[in-house]
């Protein structure tokens, strides 16, 4: 099978700072790209290379300017200036059948880089393996990014659990980690989705029971997004927010399942 962008053969892979690790595997049966939720950088999939390439899954991490790899790097705080650079970093590497995974922001990201695939006339993901995060077009909107260093901090705390006791506690690893949590903030806030039609992708919808911040029975309206309708379905994990830290087993198992299907 060979892949197209906008009508052009695509290019043999060659390293991008996108993708964090080795050099993607060519005699793999699919790539599954993952994209970091708030935050977080490539490093979050990392471990699940080990477990998914025995089922002919080769795993790209992306990685977001101004994390880990790319910290010298200005974190990118327009969703259409990350969608295009995405895009152009990723795009070597789409020359195998591919899927896309993204937790929280991650999801939101890599549904806006399979938009603009689809306006580019590029081949599409096969998958779209949504988690943890509202439907765009059901975001209420809001102003976290613009309060104050310690309000904010509390906020995202109290909302979402996903800041380590031990990164609260040492004010210098907030120094590093609050720039670019601010700026992730800033990027979905101001992110206002034009969703002209469905896409011809399929969709399942990870969510986690006792997340407060992305309710289960918001999950289902990620199906008016796709024209796959007959694919389309929703699982429900234990935990809250960062459930997908405590259920890897499961949910890496889901998605093997999903993509040898």
């Amino acid at each position: 099978m060979e892949l197209f962008c906008g009508g052009r053969k695509l290019p043999m892979v060659s390293p991008s700072p996108w993708i964090c690790g080795p050099v993607p595997d060519s005699t793999a049966r699919v790539r599954l790209f993952c994209f970091p939720y708030g935050g977080a950088g490539a490093n979050a999939f990392v471990s699940w290379r080990s477990v998914l390439r025995p089922m002919g899954v080769d795993v790209c991490c992306v990685q977001l300017p101004g994390r880990e790899t790319r910290f010298r790097e200005m974190p990118i705080k327009s969703m259409d200036d990350l969608v295009f650079q995405t895009c152009q970093g990723i795009e070597p590497y789409l020359s195998l059948p591919f899927s896309f995974f993204g937790h929280s922001m991650g999801a939101l990201v890599c549904f806006e880089v399979a938009c603009e695939l689809a306006r580019r006339g590029c081949t599409l993901p096969q998958w779209l393996l949504i988690s943890g995060a509202l439907p765009p077009h059901r975001r209420p909107q809001e102003t976290l990014h613009t309060l104050p260093t310690g309000e904010f901090v509390e906020a995202v705390a109290r909302r979402y659990n996903g800041l380590p006791a031990e990164v609260l506690a040492n004010d210098e690893l907030l120094e590093v980690v609050i720039p670019i949590l601010r700026a992730d903030f800033e990027l979905i806030e101001l992110y206002r989705p034009e969703i002209k039609r469905a896409l011809p992708v399929n969709i399942a919808v990870f969510g986690g029971q006792s997340d407060e911040s992305v309710p289960s029975d918001e999950l289902q309206y990620w199906a008016e997004v796709t024209t796959q309708l007959e694919s389309f379905h929703i699982m429900l994990f234990d935990g809250d927010h960062f459930f997908l830290n405590h259920q890897r087993s499961r949910i890496l198992t889901e998605i093997s399942r999903i993509l040898g299907s």
